[in-house]
């Protein structure tokens, strides 16, 4: 079971790289973006992280598959984080002001 969420995994991440490359080298549309998206959170949800305890063995392909995965919903994160703490800076700092952590 491990190894078909693997693949399914990894094919739903091919498949969102594959539609933003076409984003950027062909016509953009919203709808190439929503899914793509779509497909990269279907990898991230998918995949069976190491990180979150679903994974066991040690694989060092398995490894560089699983940092690439789960990059783009943690570049997101930090950068949600990020943009929180700025806000939070500029509204009043800790406590107060908009709260937008993920």
């Amino acid at each position: 079971m491990e190894s078909l969420r693997e693949l399914l995994a990894v094919l739903c991440f091919v498949a969102g790289c594959v539609l933003a490359a076409s984003l950027v080298t062909a016509e953009f549309s919203w709808s190439l973006l929503f899914v793509s998206v779509v497909l990269f959170v279907c990898a991230y949800w998918c995949w069976p992280s190491k990180r979150r305890g679903k994974r066991d063995g040690d694989h060092v392909v398995l490894d560089v598959i699983e940092v690439f995965i789960e990059f783009p919903v943690d570049f997101a994160v930090w950068f949600f984080r990020l943009v929180g703490r700025i806000l939070g800076g500029f509204f009043g700092g800790k406590g107060d002001g908009i709260d937008i952590d993920v």
